[in-house]
């Protein structure tokens, strides 16, 4: 026969609590910690990966890369967007189509719309968001290529940076940060929530003595 302190002992009571449950709610917080990472980790990957693209026409010859700054092409384009082109040779553009060219005055990289041909060869460019063509009709040895891709988005930073818009930049990178931070949880063993995870074992009764 046990003794009434022998069962309050064994019972588990209000300042004891179940071992079973404490060993739930830390699954639960592991299970939600690795999907946070397992999130962190995909936005990672994707972001990488349009980089990727957006970068690797820099060091193939024939392709340029060029990220949209403004909002001439709207709505085809938008601000951000990384406009891929490929150098056809002095093969004959066709009205229409969109082309990477170096401003004739100023010699940084546009991309317009091609909307007439002139005779001696020269191409006249428009923004599809602009009221007017280009003023300067556009050599044809100045047209660096036609577009042929679009990765959206990817070149925001560089916008920001170029025209001194700190606070989205500075977000970017902090947000940025935070999820190479956080993939660890999706990608260490150590934070794996379901690799010392034991069965719980019944709780077997205990014997009571004859009276």
């Amino acid at each position: 026969m046990t003794t009434v302190a022998g069962r309050r002992d064994a019972s588990q009571g209000p300042d004891r609590p179940d071992p079973g449950t404490r060993r739930v709610e830390a699954k639960g917080g592991d299970e939600a910690r690795f999907y946070v990472g397992l999130v962190a980790l995909i936005a990672v990957l994707v972001f990488a990966t349009l980089a990727v693209i957006a970068l690797i026409p820099m060091v193939v010859p024939g392709s340029t890369s060029t990220s949209i700054t403004s909002g001439s092409m709207s709505p085809k384009l938008r601000p951000g967007d990384v406009v891929i082109a490929v150098d056809r040779g002095y093969v004959p553009i066709p009205i229409g189509t969109i082309i990477v060219f170096e401003d004739p005055h100023r010699g940084d990289l546009v991309t317009h719309r091609i909307v007439a041909i002139n005779p001696n060869g020269s191409y006249t460019t428009k923004g599809d968001a602009n009221a007017t063509a280009d003023p300067t009709p556009v050599p044809r040895d100045h047209v660096r290529g036609s577009g042929q891709w679009v990765v959206p988005y990817v070149g925001l930073p560089s916008v920001w940076l170029s025209t001194g818009r700190w606070i989205p930049l500075l977000l970017t990178i902090a947000a940025t940060v935070a999820c190479i931070w956080f993939v660890r949880y999706a990608v260490e063993p150590r934070f794996d929530p379901w690799s010392d995870i034991t069965p719980r074992q019944p709780a077997q009764s205990e014997p009571v003595a004859p009276s």
